[in-house]
């Protein structure tokens, strides 16, 4: 009688390297996911505001700095935590066949699809179709970037997180569908997203030190406009390994 498959090939080779195979690629994947513009854009929108219009002269400016800032990186560091376990959730649910056969080969698809828009903005930005916040979406936080509030801040983490999903979703659902067929048990699974989230808000950790020890906001600006392309091929390379990944784990 012919064998029958216990595992797909991805599920299978991550049984016997998961170690070796998980710890590097949650890492790159989590410090490559959280370099993207959009993030690091909001971040520096609302530290900007903070320091231009938020009583500038102020000795206690510096607290509320650090302060707001803290706040809406904790906001974003526990919604995308539970955006990461709810996806993981979904995907361990399905059965095996169904992994293998329907959402390996189609996630590694749209993963490739996202690469490709990625690369494109890197060469052609001019080209239409981009992965960010919708230029509409962006225009209704502002109403929450100058409130400058503690509820404020948690509230715009939370929706910056949730409208930026076509910046940083497709590496964290890659990666989701990754952790789903390890094998690891859900204290090692928590462990890695609890692990990709702090590398994913480490960049934003690292602006608001900047802007609060520094107050560098209009370089900081600048040199966001620079790299962004960079950003943008780092995370699309990223998006096609593992689209490349997905669709060879059928």
């Amino acid at each position: 009688m012919p064998t029958v498959a216990t595992c797909s090939r991805l599920s299978c080779y991550l049984a016997e390297n998961g170690a070796l195979v998980s710890f590097p690629l949650i890492t790159i994947a989590g410090i490559v996911d959280g370099i993207n513009p959009c993030a690091i854009g909001m971040m520096l929108l609302l530290m900007g505001y903070l320091m231009t219009f938020t009583h500038p002269d102020s000795k206690k400016l510096p607290t509320r700095v650090l302060l707001i800032g803290v706040t809406y990186i904790l906001s974003v560091f526990f919604t995308y935590l539970l955006v990461g376990f709810f996806f993981y959730a979904s995907i361990s649910a399905l059965h095996l066949d169904v992994v293998r056969s329907v959402v390996n080969p189609v996630l590694g698809f749209l993963l490739v699809v996202a690469a490709a828009i990625q690369v494109k903005d890197f060469f052609k930005p001019e080209w239409p179709i981009h992965l960010r916040i919708p230029s509409a979406s962006r225009a209704k936080l502002m109403p929450l970037i100058e409130k400058s509030s503690f509820p404020s801040a948690v509230l715009l983490g939370i929706l910056v997180t949730l409208l930026e999903t076509p910046c940083s979703l497709p590496i964290y659902v890659g990666t989701a569908n990754i952790l789903a067929q390890s094998g690891m048990s859900p204290f090692m699974v928590s462990l890695y997203f609890l692990y990709y989230n702090l590398l994913f808000v480490l960049p934003l950790i690292v602006v608001l030190i900047a802007v609060w020890k520094f107050k560098h906001v209009v370089s900081l600006k600048e040199w966001e406009h620079r790299v962004e392309k960079w950003m943008k091929l780092g995370i699309g390379m990223v998006l096609l390994a593992m689209g490349g990944y997905l669709l060879w784990a059928r």
